[in-house]
């Protein structure tokens, strides 16, 4: 989605350490996440610049509740109007 907006550059936020340590260490991990890592490893080289910072759960609230209601609901990309369920957390 990132690379249909024209975006190259790409800044990965997560609460959990432990995900931001695996992909800083280019995904390397012997847990039973290691094909999800490797994928997002893949992906993330798409672009010219990656990167992974650690942010407290607060700061990640939008993106926590947005992929809690995107679980349940049909696929679809938005670009020119955000979803409205967004201005609910913002």
């Amino acid at each position: 989605m990132a690379q249909k907006a024209g975006c190259n550059r790409l800044m990965i936020n997560s609460d959990n350490m432990e995900v931001i340590d695996t992909m800083k260490n280019r995904g390397h991990s012997a847990g039973v996440a290691t094909a999800v890592f490797d994928d997002c490893c893949f992906m993330a080289g798409d672009f010219s610049l990656t990167s992974f910072e650690r942010c407290n759960r607060e700061a990640n609230k939008v993106a926590h509740e947005l992929a809690r209601f995107v679980k349940c609901s049909m696929t679809r990309d938005w670009f020119e109007k955000p979803m409205k369920i967004l201005y609910l957390f913002l």
